[in-house]
Order: C-alpha cells, then sequence, then structure tokens
C-alpha cells in the first residue's frame, strides 16, 4: 500500500518526499538546501507537493520546491526575468503567483502567473513604468492578487484575468522601501506593513487606516496563520535606525495590534515566513551576501 501511495505521489508531479511521507513525518525545524547563489527573498507553502517553494534573485531566475529531504528542486525557470520577490500558491486555481522585480532598485515590474504543477508561464502582468518596485503579495479567496509596490507606496489589485487596479497610492506607505508586506485577512480586508516607518496599516475599500501597533521598523513579509495570529519578520537590510533581526507574533483586535511575542532570530538576513500544516517557516536566504555582491553555497528555512 506504501508504493502504491509513492507511486501515486510521483505521478502526480510532487516534488521532494512524497506527500503521504510528508504527513506522516512532517518537515524538520530547519532545511538548509545547497544552491549556489539562489539568495531566496519569498517563500510559500505548496499543499500539493507537501513543500516550501522559493524563489531567487539569482540568475536564471527559478522557483524551487523543498521538501522534508531539504533538497531544491526546479519547479520554475524564467532566464527572461531579473527575480522573484514575494509569492503566493493559488492551489484552489492551479496556480503559482511571484511578483517579480528587484526590491533594492526600482525599475519595470510584473506579476507572473505559473501553472503550479508544470511550471509554464500562463500570464505576466505589468504592474508599472520605471521607478517601481513590487514586493510581496497576497490573496484573496476568489483568487485576486494584492500586490506591494515598496518605491511607489502603493497597491495593486490583479484578477484573475490580469487586470490591474490600483486600489491605493499613498504617502503613509513610502519613503521607499515602503510598503511592502501584505496579507488578506477573512475579515474582508488587507493589513500592508511600511518597512522604513515600521506602521501597520488596514486597506479597506481603497482605505487606508493605521492601526494602534508597537513600531516594526525594518517590516519585511508578513503571514497571517489560521487562528488569526499575524506574523511579521524584520530585518535590518536597510540598517534602518531601530530595526531588529526578529520576528514578531501579533494579534488582531478590529483596529489596534496587541504583541504577543518577538523572537531574535538567529539567522542574520530574514525576510518573510510561510505557515504550513508543520509550523511556521522563515526563510533566510542570504540577501545580505546578495547585496554586497558576495556569494552563497546555500539558504535556510527555519521553523519559529
Amino acid at each position: 500500500m506504501r508504493s502504491l501511495l509513492i507511486t501515486a505521489a510521483l505521478v502526480a508531479g510532487l516534488v521532494g518526499t512524497p506527500a503521504a511521507e510528508a504527513t506522516a513525518h512532517g518537515l524538520p525545524p530547519v532545511l538548509t538546501p545547497k544552491a549556489t547563489n539562489l539568495f531566496p527573498e519569498g517563500v510559500a507553502w505548496d499543499p500539493t507537493r507537501q513543500a516550501l517553494l522559493v524563489g531567487s534573485q539569482g540568475q536564471p531566475a527559478t522557483i524551487s520546491a523543498v521538501g522534508r529531504d531539504g533538497v531544491a528542486r526546479t519547479v520554475v525557470t524564467d532566464p527572461s526575468q531579473p527575480g522573484f520577490v514575494g509569492m503566493k500558491v493559488d492551489a484552489r486555481h492551479n496556480r503559482l503567483l511571484a511578483a517579480i522585480g528587484n526590491p533594492f532598485e526600482p525599475g519595470t515590474t510584473f506579476l507572473a502567473v505559473y501553472d503550479l504543477r508544470t511550471g509554464a508561464r500562463e500570464q505576466l502582468v505589468d504592474l508599472s513604468g520605471e521607478g517601481h518596485a513590487v514586493n510581496d503579495v497576497a490573496l484573496d479567496p476568489a483568487g485576486n492578487a494584492y500586490v506591494t509596490d515598496t518605491a511607489a507606496g502603493a497597491v495593486y489589485k490583479v484578477d484573475l484575468a490580469g487586470h490591474v487596479t490600483t486600489l491605493v497610492s499613498d504617502p503613509r506607505l513610502t519613503p521607499a522601501p515602503g510598503a511592502n508586506g501584505i496579507v488578506w485577512h477573512p475579515g474582508g480586508y488587507l493589513v500592508v506593513g511600511n518597512y522604513t516607518t515600521g506602521k501597520l496599516y488596514r486597506l479597506s475599500r481603497g482605505r487606508l487606516t493605521e492601526l494602534n501597533a508597537p513600531s516594526l521598523v525594518g517590516a519585511d513579509g508578513m503571514v497571517l496563520r489560521p487562528d488569526g495570529t499575524l506574523v511579521v519578520v524584520t530585518n535590518r537590510l536597510s540598517a534602518l535606525p531601530g530595526s531588529v533581526v526578529a520576528v514578531h507574533e501579533l494579534a488582531l483586535r478590529e483596529d489596534r495590534v496587541v504583541p504577543l511575542r518577538t523572537t531574535p532570530w538567529p539567522d542574520a538576513s530574514p525576510t518573510t515566513a510561510a505557515v504550513t500544516p508543520y509550523g511556521t517557516y522563515v526563510v533566510d536566504g542570504h540577501l545580505d551576501a546578495w547585496i554586497a555582491g558576495g556569494t552563497a553555497t546555500d539558504f535556510v528555512l527555519r521553523r519559529l
């Protein structure tokens, strides 16, 4: 019976440890896949593979899956693009969505949509002209994507057909790097963080409202757990005064945010996190080395 399950998983195109194995044994608390100059910034959970997906800032631009065995296996190769930042899996529509661009060098940016099973590109949605830098992605239950622009201080909505709407463009989401992490809340609104000011905002029907929250200078990616806990990753990649390398767990209470726990992070440059059935995993793609023009031989996925 076990061999039949493994065969079925492989036929379905699962990457890494088969889904039945991963379900039975979970994921290790720390994964350090070997990868030369991959420099992943974003991470997403793929329930179809029972694996974590990571993008690359190195060339060629790739998205890789990391399962229980800790091996990074390529799912998407798109050498015409400069690299991937925030990502989300839309398993319901068999899609993988990834923001394309350099988070530290504004330019023309896109939202790419790939077939989740085959990795083939289905859409390339232009979100800007020169001087923009898209960063993170959130999804609502209908499959609409919401993308932050750290340079323009904006949030864009991209529907399933690829139509783009600017939900908000607000000076409170600047200066660059400004609007960064974003999550969809089941209450029907978005939560957006400003990397430079450390402020959190509620975005509902085009209205941006500042939340009564502790300052989180250097707030990069964020995720919302099923229990309602907001997890925010902060780093010092821009060396902002007051920023710390840590992961913060917060409770959302209407218009305010209650701190629950702050965990100093052992890795130097964490950027974001993904919620999995086995815990919340934070990615450190050694972007500090990438910014400095250095090299890397691996990256880290560490459970909170």
